[in-house]
């Protein structure tokens, strides 16, 4: 019985332990509202319940609503307030949480060189990117997206040409910039710009020199994105684009055409081509057989391209493991009438960060990129030089659509594109990359970690390009019969060709390093050690082979084995790099920071690939000291900064300190052919590395309670050893190629700032501005050049001493106007003036011998590389309503038309409709000179500045407007639903007549013009 009695309490205690805990652990509806400290709500707050994957977000509103256990905590977390923790109890249902300024997150963490660093504690010379920002700019390249978003980073794109409408960028001018992935080198057009978490552009040598020989350009610095704790978080977005060109020329029409071949043809004293009744019959319509109007540009070219991009990823994770996956696809079209020229790119990653143990953090980043190009026969550069080519007096299709053969050249090319009737052009890249990280963190020594890294980039590629000839017809209209002609690939003299070209290469990093920061009291140190190891290897085929049995047959194996070619190579190159780096600062007041890296590249002769670049930094935060208190409510923040550093370029062929040989001329003994070998140049071991010595000073501020931000920076480089060749002072009959010397040295000069502004002015309305503005020039200190023995084209040819990126030549003096003025000017023909007429270009007679010749000359303008850049974005957020207006330009560089964009006739050429403004005794303030017969005329075509034109433009880069919908999203059950639309390109302000983009560097007009577009796009949140 006391057995049974004692079970029997056994029960009841165990019964009533677990009723009490199944009381504690009840599930209850816990909701409530996060404010911050002036009680306005806080909208996207991460709310968690610790130790779990279960959390959720704040809405619009800061209302929050969530399913615990009593018992249970909840975390609030939010970037630049401090996180609070709240126990579940019975009562506690309805929460009202304030969360409070945490001023360290108040300072911005920026990622540098090898780690990251607050920007309280910055010395060096960094803008960043924000990411948000970017992906409001629909454009298919990452790199089109950098323009106007940071300064001293000089963007450009010359051209909209899918799959090759990537941008240029430089860092302060100074020439292309490394770009780092996820910390090893890599492409930032391969990223899909919702993969980007934070990009740091990396401008001075306190920066980058720690990246040594790649690095003395300056950095630019992306990190993809990585996980946040919390349940996972679902986004789909999409962009929707339609886009046309920015501006490019009409031609003439078949009347305008007539009128100026006449011209041409009277201004040589002959006998006009047309008769005003054919002229007619041109402009009328009347008989479009025998007296076309052929618009080729509108046969060739669609008003509207498409383009899309999609993208989905998935983020979140535990205390312990955070993720991020993404998938994104760009398809990107053309402006061509006939399908013919497509991008797409496919991009797919997983980054992963795991905390094995307490102290030993794993990084896993995977990411996999396919680009697929096909494009026709033609290159951009092809068609457009056709299309001005093309006489709108021919006739494109008979009546019967019967394509004709036109008299400008056999080439038609609206036929040749058409379902690639001249053949194609198809690339494959493929694109692997693999990084890795270890980071164990020494609990015996508090600050000291020790990290592995490794990177593995693996990168193909397949090449396939098909020409095939394709008929043309010309009416017999004797027998009223077609007669056939066949058009061949350009360039090309055979009716099929194939060339096929496959590449591979593999880029390893392997970086072991040991890092340590810790805080004493006031005294804060941190220190790096480690050594880089990169290794590049890869080898390339190529095949070619021609007249193939069918034009229907595209396979290598079917082409004749008469004249086929064969050829490949390798390619090996290695680094290796030991970095330190000693950071100090005091009281977060005063800061001092030095770096040095140990280079080694096979580059170079042994004995002389070794390099070593140290830099040293010092800042100075003045806000800080007691003398600063009184203003300090005005002006919260002030620090002064400075560095100087050297960094080393090994930018330059591999291997020219060893004597090479290349195939040469073929000759024919007997029944076959011979190749000969030819010494490929002198062999210089002295070569050695570039140095690139940059000074820096900079000053960073905040105004306004901190809402305007404000940061300057002047800057002086210096580069020596540039590796070029001495063929001036060296004469021509050497009899062998020269050896490339460390013989240049240049300087460049110049500042940049930024003002950045930010307001919440209420609890609906946010306002936002941001200005950049960068300046900078080259000097050519010295250079090899020939000897001006005249000492007035010493003074105006001479380039060491003066700016690079200049042009020199002859100074014009508008148009004669009569036979009177041109005998009363300096002879400028050779030939006593008697080639020149009215309205031809009058040069200046400069050194006062009245002859026009080379002592005549000078500079006249700037070079195509502009000396500023600058931008302007403004946004306002108001509700759920959000508008953003970027505003971009560039100044101090000239553009030149040459060739057939200066003259009309010129080689068979059509037209631009701006040449109509030409001269005659009736038109005498006309912007170009008198037409010519066959357009070229040695006087006018001089290179002078009358065809230069002042390349300043204001550009309407972006407009972005978005709306955040909350009741849909409501009823749909998700997070957040944006709508937006963008218009990109909008507008180009410029000071020249010509229909030219001002970032187009194609002189005579021959490229795919950059695009304007319009994009419509939803973002998608669960």
């Amino acid at each position: 019985m006391n057995y049974i009695k004692q079970h029997e309490k056994f029960l009841f205690f165990t019964t009533l332990f677990f009723l009490s805990v199944g009381a504690l652990m009840a599930q209850v509806s816990v909701s409530g509202k996060v404010v911050n400290k002036e009680n306005i709500p806080i909208p996207g707050v991460n709310v968690l319940i610790k130790d779990t994957t279960k959390g959720t977000e704040t809405d619009y509103d800061g209302f929050f609503n969530i399913e615990a256990e009593i018992g249970s905590i909840l975390v609030f977390k939010y970037l630049g307030l401090k996180t609070q923790e709240v126990t579940i109890t019975q009562e506690q249902k309805e929460l009202t949480i304030t969360l409070l300024d945490n001023v360290d997150a108040l300072d911005e963490v920026v990622v540098v060189g090898y780690g990251k660093k607050s920007k309280t504690k910055l010395i060096s010379s960094v803008s960043t990117i924000d990411d948000e920002t970017l992906k409001k700019l629909p454009v298919p390249q990452v790199s089109n997206a950098l323009e106007g978003l940071a300064s001293g980073l000089f963007v450009r794109q010359t051209s909209g040409e899918p799959g090759f409408s990537a941008s240029s960028f430089e860092i302060r001018n100074f020439g292309n910039a490394l770009v780092i992935v996820d910390g090893a080198p890599g492409d930032l057009n391969q990223l899909d710009p919702n993969e980007i978490e934070d990009i740091s552009i990396l401008k001075d040598a306190a920066a980058a020199s720690v990246y040594g020989v790649q690095g003395g350009n300056g950095v630019v610095l992306i990190t993809t994105r990585k996980g946040d704790v919390g349940k996972p978080k679902f986004t789909y977005s999409n962009q929707f684009t339609y886009s046309t060109f920015t501006s490019y020329p009409d031609f003439f029409t078949s009347a305008q055409y007539a009128e100026v071949l006449n011209e041409g043809l009277r201004n040589a004293n002959q006998n006009p081509f047309y008769t005003e009744t054919e002229i007619d019959l041109f402009r009328s319509g009347e008989d479009p057989i025998n007296y076309p109007n052929t618009d080729w540009k509108d046969l060739v070219l669609e008003d509207w391209g498409f383009q899309q991009r999609h993208n989905i990823n998935l983020s979140g994770g535990t205390e312990n493991v955070k993720y991020f996956v993404s998938g994104g696809y760009l398809e990107q079209g053309s402006n061509y009438s006939a399908d013919v020229l497509n991008f797409q790119q496919f991009n797919l990653r997983g980054n992963l960060n795991a905390d094995v143990t307490d102290n030993l953090n794993l990084t896993l980043n995977l990411a996999a990129r396919r680009g697929e190009r096909e494009a026709p026969a033609y290159s951009a550069f092809d068609i457009f030089r056709e299309l001005s080519r093309a006489l709108p007096v021919d006739l494109a299709y008979y009546p019967d659509g019967t394509p004709v053969r036109p008299s400008f050249s056999p080439n038609h090319i609206q036929e040749g594109l058409r379902n690639f009737n001249a053949g194609y052009y198809r690339s494959t890249n493929n694109n692997i990359d693999a990084k890795l990280t270890l980071q164990w963190d020494i609990n015996q020594v508090q600050g000291l970690s020790l990290k592995a890294y490794g990177s593995l980039v693996y990168d193909t590629s397949f090449d396939k390009d098909w020409g095939k000839g394709y008929e043309l017809f010309t009416l017999n209209r004797q027998t009223g019969e077609y007669d056939s002609f066949t058009a061949l690939p350009e360039g090309a003299f055979s009716e099929t060709i194939l060339q096929l070209s496959t590449n591979y290469s593999n880029h390893y990093v392997l970086r072991p390093s040991i890092n340590y920061d810790r805080k004493f009291g006031n005294h804060s140190v941190s220190g790096l050690l480690l050594a880089e190891i990169q290794k590049i290897q890869g080898e390339n085929f190529s095949g070619r082979r021609q007249d193939f049995q069918s034009s229907a047959i595209d396979q290598l194996y079917a082409g004749s084995l008469q004249n086929q070619v064969a050829e490949g190579g390798e390619f090996r190159e290695n680094r290796l790099g030991y970095v330190g780096r000693f950071s100090y600062d005091f009281k977060s007041k005063y800061f001092l920071e030095s770096s040095f890296r140990y280079d080694g590249s096979s580059r170079f002769a042994p004995g002389n690939e070794w390099g070593f670049f140290p830099s040293v930094s010092a800042g100075w935060r003045i806000s800080e000291e007691t003398f600063f208190e009184p203003i300090k409510d005005h002006l919260p923040e002030l620090k002064i900064r400075a560095s100087v550093g050297t960094a080393g370029n090994d930018n330059t062929a591999a291997y020219q300190w060893l004597s090479g040989f290349n195939y040469s001329f073929f000759y024919v003994i007997g029944d076959g052919t011979i190749p000969t070998i030819d010494n490929t140049a002198l062999a210089n071991r002295d070569i050695t590395w570039e140095t690139n010595t940059t000074y820096n000073v900079g000053l960073d501020t905040r105004l306004l309670n901190g809402d305007l931000q404000f940061s300057f920076d002047y800057f002086f480089r210096k580069r020596e050893n540039v590796l070029a060749f001495a063929s001036r002072s060296v004469p021509s009959t050497l009899g062998v190629s020269l050896a490339a010397e460390n013989l240049y040295e240049f300087s460049n000069e110049g500042f940049e700032f930024s003002i950045n502004y930010n307001k919440k002015v209420n609890d609906n309305l946010k306002l936002s501005g941001l200005l950049n503005f960068s300046r900078s020039r080259e000097k050519a200190v010295f250079i090899d050049e020939n000897l001006q023995e005249d000492p007035f084209m010493r003074q105006n040819l001479t380039i060491t001493g003066g700016f690079t990126n200049l042009r020199r030549g002859y100074i014009s003096q508008g148009l004669f106007q009569s036979q009177e003025e041109i005998d009363q000017w300096a002879i400028q023909d050779e030939n006593g003036n008697a080639s020149i007429q009215p309205g031809d270009v009058r040069y200046r007679d400069l050194n006062g011998d009245g002859i026009i010749d080379v002592r005549d000359q000078k500079v006249f303008g700037d070079g195509d590389k502009p000396a500023i850049n600058y931008s302007l974005n403004l946004g306002v957020e108001y509700k759920r309503w959000s508008l953003s207006v970027l505003l971009t330009g560039a100044a101090g560089y000239d553009i030149y038309i040459d060739g057939e964009a200066q003259s009309p006739l010129v080689n068979g050429f059509n037209g631009y409709n701006y040449q109509l403004d030409y001269w005659t005794p009736q038109n005498i303030d006309a912007a170009y000179p008198r037409i010519t017969n066959g357009g070229a005329n040695p006087n006018n075509n001089r290179y002078s500045d009358f065809w230069m034109r002042d390349g300043s433009h204001l550009r309407i880069r972006n407009v972005n407007l978005s709306y955040s919908v909350p009741s849909v999203a409501e009823k749909l059950g998700v997070n957040d639903l944006t709508v937006f639309w963008t218009g990109t390109n909008l507008h180009v302000f410029k000071k020249y007549d010509e229909d030219f983009d001002p970032q187009n560097t194609s002189s005579v007009g021959w490229y795919y013009p950059q695009n304007k577009s319009f994009t419509f796009g939803v973002n998608l949140t669960f």
